[in-house]
């Protein structure tokens, strides 16, 4: 060890020697540091973050100001949003990256009331079942299950969940591992008690925080059901208190309670309003217990408002930034017994480090020169970051002080060893760059390091750990841990669901590193199964430097197997109609599902039974197969393949009898959770007569048998008034001749493309084409005209089955606008252009005898379902349809109207 030998003797001076240390801060160190160093001394620093909603996202403005200012939080407890900012800071997240979360956040639809199946992470099949469906209600053993929430917070639970996965740092027993302590506070709905979540899952102790009652489901952990901490303690600055920490930080994001009635017109604002009033009795208390209170201007914000979180944070910045310099001042520590320099020399030694190589030999004797007493120069030795130990050696005989003082010890190169070579080693060199070779501060070695572990976590090495760093020589050694799983705990509250259909959805495998794109795929597989309401993925406690690779928590909230779904819908064509589907959906714990669903109205009457299997065992093969029963009443006008629209008056309207029943099975692959292909074995009887005459109608009275083979893509975030997604959809049918002699083969395409052109206005384009043999039956043909139904091409203009043919080609686009203000519902303005023909042959197409149809419209988001009024009128060019003078010509203007879901 390089020290300087004239300086020697006065080491050893005997019994007129004195030691003095630094006073040093006793809260141990849990960040990663290259090596273990003496921090001075200051009083401890606790911050309490309060609920608040949208409001609360100032807190990550506070944050960021103290980074600034270097005010370091050594606990923090956190309440609803508190607790998930708190709790993300907690685990390692910088303010710059919680700003950059919560301004890329679509907390609209975080925070919605849809459930865990999402339209988008939906298997089709149990897409269209859904889609049909007005309410849908849960049996267990023929019991009502009534719902305890309005969502089960499957989204929310989900990007926590990620979040945590990918920190920086994970709990290994407790949250008191983490860098920054922290403790949730949560209320539990059982004894109306606080519960405050000191260990466990970081995940779900932040959503249990966060849990608003009625909206969210409850938390259970334990004997436990935990919801929203705002209920008992909002800001929660006794749980500094606890911790005995010596400077009490109190965030208040709390915002204000509504003051207009009108504007209580939505449960979750009644609810926000309910907790505003309890969270109102708390505050004296705990306002009372801070030292120094921060309350963010937030007068022009709401709990419920996420657009404008940057003027949030930046209160938030601004807040904190004004009263930095109090707290620093605050939280100096208190002077003990001093010792000045009076009468005595002052030498320094740099231990470790030949006087030539030491760059911060002269700072750090400026600073014992200012100093005017022995503590004071060793504080601001310490206070410079750039030394792990100091302390002084005072000799009242020769009358002289002498520092000593370890720097950091030095390297040149870093090599990483323990793990593959996705970070390559220029990579990691550069997470270095600043100090290789050079004298850094304590706060720069951690910073570096953790900038590797960044590295790792954003190639979604969720595990991978800093398992040792020593400086050997002039080389920084660092091992990291593998980033291994170890096994996967699986915990179900039903128990229903059995292990083959969970494992197969899983796309981690234990004994390899843990990859995030894999977490995230086997959290949106299980959720795409319908079979549980929620699905939490997180790290379980392991010990540090245990050698044991982590396990995994899956946590699976299974839903009740049985469910019915009821729908109701009236249009102007079918009238009223009432849709019952009941079926299990979860069938003996394999996610298989069976039964039924009825449609009733006067003119068109199903009945469909079903079993579906969307995976057949590990593979992504599916089966179907169905029996079914369908008749259904259309009002057609005669001549029917009559290409002219413009009817004559002397053309009468009939309507026609179409019978159907059969059986399809139906054997594929899902290509992805939004496509799939199938071939589709039937056989149908199809049977049409006239509703006057009851008699049948030429040849169609047939039972056929036919092969099918069909590619479907739904992309879609809804089926009606997308917004955005596409759906493919093609199919080609041949029915060989084997049964009647009935031989034919028809192929048919859709395609529809959903886009957002800003926040307000949507569009959508759509095209349909269809092709057929001659003996295609009458049944078979491609009907065209009307708002939609699912026994038609859409055509707005024209009436539903106002043009029949064998080929068609009709193109369709739509332009949508919502204002922002309400006509009673949620509104949306519409516009529509489509054009479209129907052929005999394709022999027989021509661009110049397309109809044309323009459409305008009003739809409303009703709590049955969907409402549209429009209106269209149908017109041709160049001497199209009737007319053959080159005159445009329109037809009457039609009017449509539906309510509910289309089934």
């Amino acid at each position: 060890m390089a020290i300087l030998l004239w300086l020697l003797p006065l080491l050893n001076a005997g019994a007129a020697t004195t030691t003095i240390y630094p006073d040093t801060l006793e809260v141990r160190e849990k960040r990663l540091v290259i090596t273990p160093a003496m921090q001075p001394s200051r009083k401890t620093i606790g911050i309490a973050l309060s609920g608040g909603g949208a409001n609360g996202m100032a807190q990550i403005g506070v944050l960021k100001a103290f980074e600034e200012a270097g005010i370091e939080i050594d606990f923090i407890t956190g309440t609803s949003i508190g607790a998930i900012i708190g709790g993300l800071y907690s685990a390692g997240y910088s303010p710059a990256e919680l700003e950059k979360f919560a301004l890329s956040t679509p907390w609209q639809s975080l925070l919605s009331l849809e459930g865990p199946d999402l339209r988008s992470s939906t298997f089709i099949e149990r897409q269209k079942i859904r889609d049909r469906a007005t309410i849908a209600i849960r049996f267990d053993d023929l019991k009502l299950i009534i719902p305890r929430s309005l969502s089960s917070a499957q989204m929310l639970t989900r990007t926590l969940d990620l979040l945590t996965l990918n920190a920086p740092y994970h709990p290994r027993q407790s949250f008191d591992d983490l860098p920054v302590p922290f403790r949730a506070v949560t209320t539990d709905l059982v004894s109306g008690e606080r519960v405050t979540l000191a260990d466990g899952s970081l995940s779900e102790a932040m959503r249990a925080s966060s849990t608003v009652p009625v909206i969210f489901e409850p938390v259970e952990i334990d004997e436990y059901r935990l919801a929203d901490g705002g209920l008992v303690a909002n800001l929660a600055v006794d749980e500094l208190e606890k911790a005995g920490v010596d400077y009490r930080i109190a965030v208040d994001t709390r915002g204000s309670m509504y003051t207009v009635a009108d504007d209580i017109d939505i449960p979750w604002k009644a609810a926000d309003q309910a907790m505003s009033i309890l969270i109102e009795l708390q505050y004296p208390g705990q306002l009372s217990r801070a030292d120094i209170v921060i309350t963010p201007d937030l007068s022009d914000h709401t709990a419920l408002d996420f657009s404008n979180t940057e003027a949030v944070i930046q209160a938030g910045y601004e807040s904190g930034k004004t009263l930095a310099a109090t707290i620093l001042t605050s939280t100096a520590p208190e002077k003990g017994p001093q010792t000045p320099f009076q009468g005595y020399t002052r030498s320094l030694v740099i231990e470790g480090v030949a006087k030539e190589h030491a760059s911060c030999y002269h700072q750090a004797g400026e600073l014992i020169r200012s100093s005017a007493t022995i503590e004071d120069a060793l504080q601001n030795l310490l206070k410079t970051d750039l030394f792990t130990r100091a302390r002084a050696v005072r000799d009242t005989e020769k009358k002289n002080v002498i520092f000593l003082v370890t720097p950091l010890p030095r390297f040149d190169r870093v090599k990483i060893h323990g793990t593959d070579k996705t970070i390559s080693a220029h990579e990691a060199s550069a997470c270095f760059a600043g100090l290789s070779g050079k004298a850094y501060t304590n706060a720069g070695g951690t910073r570096a390091l953790e900038n590797l572990l960044r590295l790792y976590r954003a190639k979604g090495l969720s595990l991978v750990g800093i398992d040792s760093v020593a400086v050997n020589g002039t080389t920084l050694d660092i091992t990291l841990s593998e980033g291994n799983t170890g096994r996967i705990v699986t915990t179900r509250n039903r128990g229903i669901t059995k292990k083959v259909p969970i494992e197969r959805e899983l796309k981690i495998a234990t004994g390899t590193p843990l990859l995030l794109e894999k977490a995230e795929n086997s959290i949106d597989n299980l959720v795409s199964t319908g079979a549980f309401n929620r699905v939490s993925l997180d790290v379980l406690a392991t010990p540090k430097n245990s050698g044991i690779a982590p396990d995994l928590q899956l946590k699976l909230d299974e839903k009740p197997p049985s469910v019915l779904r009821l729908g109701l819908r009236y249009d102007q064509t079918y009238k009223t109609q009432a849709l019952f589907d009941y079926r299990n959906e979860n069938l003996r714990g394999t996610t298989n599902s069976l039964g039924g669903w009825a449609k009733i109205s006067e003119f068109d009457n199903r009945v469909n039974m079903e079993y579906y299997i969307p995976r057949m065992g590990s593979t992504n093969l599916t089966f179907m197969s169905k029996l079914h029963y369908n008749h259904l009443q259309r009002e057609m006008r005669t001549p029917f393949f009559s290409k002219n629209f413009l009817a004559p008056s002397d053309d009468s309207y009939s309507r026609y009898s179409i019978q159907r029943y059969g059986a399809t099975s139906s054997f594929g692959a899902s290509l992805s959770r939004q496509s799939r292909f199938l071939v589709d074995l039937m056989v149908e009887n199809t049977r049409v007569t006239t509703k006057e005459t009851e008699q049948l109608f030429e040849e169609s009275n047939l039972t056929t048998g036919s092969i099918a083979a069909e590619f479907t893509l739904d992309s879609r975030n809804a089926s009606q008034q997308a917004t955005s997604g596409r759906y493919t959809h093609l199919f080609y049918k041949l029915t060989p001749g084997t049964i009647n002699d009935a031989q034919y083969w028809q192929l048919s395409g859709s395609h529809e493309e959903n886009f957002s052109i800003n926040s307000a206005t949507s569009g959508q384009l759509d095209l349909h084409v269809g092709t057929s043999s001659s003996m295609v039956p009458f049944a078979d043909n491609f009907f065209i005209g009307g708002a939609g139904s699912p026994h038609g091409t859409p055509f707005i203009g024209l009436k539903e089955n106002d043009l029949i043919g064998r080929n068609m080609v009709v193109f369709g686009s739509s332009l949508r606008y919502h204002p922002g203000i309400d006509i009673i519902f949620p509104s949306t303005f519409q516009l529509y252009y489509n054009m479209g023909q129907v052929w005999e042959t394709n022999r027989e197409f021509s661009f110049s005898s397309m109809i044309h149809g323009l459409g305008a419209g009003l739809s409303w988001k009703t709590p049955v379902g969907p409402a549209n009024f429009t209106a269209g009128k149908a017109f041709t060019l160049n001497g199209a349809g009737k007319h053959e003078d080159g005159s445009l010509r329109f037809a009457e203007s039609v009017f449509y109207f539906s309510l509910g879901h289309e089934f």
